[in-house]
């Protein structure tokens, strides 16, 4: 509750308008999936059951995982000042490869050296 008066606050500071809506016309109407309690208490039971076999089924390729799979994260020693760049380093960029070149756009043709 703090928070929503402090965000009114600054809204009101900051030249806003505002207007707290607490019921939409037609949300009563609305049929919406697993609205008793009893299709909530099914559902609740399923995603329970559930396995990493289910998972298994929904992941997507190159995702990563438990599975066995290489992971893709790289852990690096340093310290997040250096990864900020305060402590002046300098990321240069370069090329890797022999043709290299050849993956530049023809339209900066004549900006190549």
């Amino acid at each position: 509750m703090h928070y929503s008066q402090k965000r009114q606050r600054f809204l009101v500071n900051q030249g806003y308008s505002y207007k707290v809506i607490t019921t939409l016309a037609g949300m009563d109407e609305e049929d919406l999936g697993y609205s008793t309690k009893e299709e909530q208490a099914q559902l609740l039971q399923k995603v329970l059951a559930a396995s990493e076999v289910d998972a298994d089924e929904e992941r997507i390729a190159g995702e990563g995982g438990l599975t066995g799979n290489k992971s893709q994260v790289v852990r690096r020693v340093g310290n997040m000042s250096s990864m900020s760049g305060a402590d002046d380093a300098v990321y240069m960029e370069y090329r890797t490869g022999k043709n290299a070149e050849h993956h530049v756009h023809p339209l900066f043709k004549k900006y190549r050296k």
